[in-house]
């Protein structure tokens, strides 16, 4: 039934952007546990852009122009960019500090959003249709 396989695709995509979230708040600028330097400074940027690279994987939106991984990436990657930059001209948005090392992090965020939609999700998930372009 595609209703169902739609809505399965669409809590899973909820539910990754829900632990996204959660992870913001729980590792806020005074968290201590393991990793603190790569906590705090890194992995709100990858798991960001993988979030909101499944964010254009919803159903409606993958019928779009969205449907190629790249397409995904691209616009997911242009806000990241755009951040970083206004934040190296002293604008804050989303942040105070400028670290060239974001543009790395983001690219690791989106490829391995891209990976998990291309490669892995269609083996695991039977709902989750994989018709569009591969990852070469």
């Amino acid at each position: 039934m595609p209703g169902n396989s739609q809505q399965k695709k669409i809590w899973l995509i909820v539910g990754i952007s829900l632990c996204v979230g959660s992870l913001h708040f729980i590792t806020g600028e005074k968290y201590s546990g393991p990793f603190p330097l790569f906590v705090n400074g890194y992995m709100i940027d990858i798991l960001l852009p993988l979030s909101l690279y499944f964010l254009l994987c919803l159903p409606n939106l993958d019928k779009s122009i969205l449907k190629s991984w790249f397409a995904k990436a691209l616009p997911v990657f242009s806000v990241g960019l755009t951040v970083e930059i206004l934040q190296y001209l002293g604008i804050p948005i989303f942040g105070q500090t400028y670290d060239p090392i974001d543009f790395y992090m983001y690219a690791i965020g989106i490829i391995l959003a891209a990976l998990l939609d291309k490669q892995f999700f269609p083996h695991i998930f039977s709902f989750w249709n994989n018709h569009d372009e591969e990852i070469r």
